[in-house]
């Protein structure tokens, strides 16, 4: 994630930082969020994830299967660290995979 430039009320040139005012902990969620969302990613435009390596070295099957186990266990982690009552992940494309495989909150 990185800054970007732009122009304030005054028409000033000011960075904005990529973070913004979050805090600390609100950084750390959203950093282990894109982990975990690219821990699952099974087609990526710029790197070859470890799933897209399993299949190649394996098979889709074999892969499907690492990553309904991978789903179930990021699914745990999700809904202890990322999601709860004081932080809205409900937008994250992790619950996309966890509708896919039927994991509920």
């Amino acid at each position: 994630m990185s800054g970007y430039y732009t122009t304030d009320s005054s028409g000033k040139v000011v960075y904005e930082k990529p973070w913004g005012d979050h805090t600390d902990t609100q950084i750390a969620r959203e950093i282990l969020n894109n982990a975990l969302t690219l821990a699952l990613s099974t087609n990526h435009p710029r790197i070859e994830t470890e799933l897209m390596e399993l299949e190649n070295d394996y098979s889709e099957a074999k892969q499907k299967r690492v990553r309904k186990i991978l789903a179930k266990m990021i699914h745990k982690i999700f809904f202890k660290y990322i999601h709860n009552k004081d932080n809205d992940f409900s937008g994250s494309d992790l619950v996309r995979i966890f509708d896919e495989y039927n994991l509920e909150g």
